[in-house]
């Protein structure tokens, strides 16, 4: 991998893993159309840096707001007022996803990895976002049950092909939250876990070698192409539906089955 293959993987990061495209599925794709060979570099450590910039990205949109919770939920916990703490809602939306991580990380990396998955979650996806655009409810509030239901949605972006914003949203919509509510629900519940993931995969961090400006300049294409990607997809969302997304999510999938024949 050389520095302009770097930040071409790091814009690809940056963009799929806040648009609802699927990260997973265009890292199948893209090293392959691009003939991106990483045999030069340590993947996990590549990988660390990857998270660590759209990490940043997140906090640069996201980062004050979630401090907000979580200082408006220790004063809540403070005063006993926890029913309607949106940090706790949060924090119980983040479990299924941090216990589905830590328990089948070698089901998803060893059996969940085929193209074949991939291209059907890709495309079941797409239906219930389409779904879900066409359904007209709302309602005001986030409930408990309504956060745990997309915290399990959450949990199964662990497959690849699904893309984690992509089945947050789409659980919200069809659990009739705003579409407001529903992206910024997503995006505080999207920092607990690239942090968590981060912190996690920092044992894998080995930043010794000649590779150390690839690592650099793929974190800082993805903070970058992160920020953009997140700010589009908020305003994009004020006007438009998922619907641009679902079909391009489509396209992928039948890409991915050709290159796997």
């Amino acid at each position: 991998m050389n520095a302009l293959q770097s930040v071409i993987m790091g814009a690809i990061q940056g963009i799929t893993e806040f648009l609802p495209i699927s990260s997973s599925a265009h890292l199948i794709v893209i090293p392959w159309f691009f003939h991106i060979d990483d045999g030069n570099i340590n993947k996990l450590t590549y990988d660390v840096m990857l998270h660590f910039g759209t990490l940043l990205a997140i906090l640069a949109i996201y980062g004050k707001r979630f401090i907000n919770v979580v200082v408006e939920g220790l004063v809540d916990l403070r005063g006993g007022r926890l029913k309607d703490s949106m940090l706790l809602k949060l924090i119980i939306a983040t479990v299924p996803a941090g216990v589905a991580g830590l328990l089948g990380k070698d089901l998803i990396e060893h059996s969940l990895r085929a193209p074949f998955i991939a291209a059907f979650m890709l495309v079941f996806v797409s239906i219930l976002m389409i779904i879900a655009e066409r359904l007209h409810v709302s309602r005001s509030t986030i409930s408990y049950p309504v956060a745990i239901a997309i915290g399990i949605a959450q949990a199964l972006a662990l497959i690849p092909g699904t893309s984690r914003s992509g089945i947050t949203i789409t659980a919200a919509l069809l659990l009739g939250l705003r579409r407001s509510e529903a992206v910024d629900f997503s995006f505080l519940l999207a920092i607990p876990i690239i942090l968590g993931t981060s912190i996690y995969e920092m044992k894998h961090l080995d930043v010794h070698g000649g590779a150390m400006d690839i690592y650099i300049y793929g974190a800082v294409s993805a903070f970058v192409f992160g920020i953009l990607s997140l700010k589009f997809l908020i305003t994009y969302l004020k006007k438009h539906s998922l619907d641009l997304f679902a079909y391009y999510r489509i396209g992928i999938a039948i890409l991915i089955l050709l290159y796997s024949f």
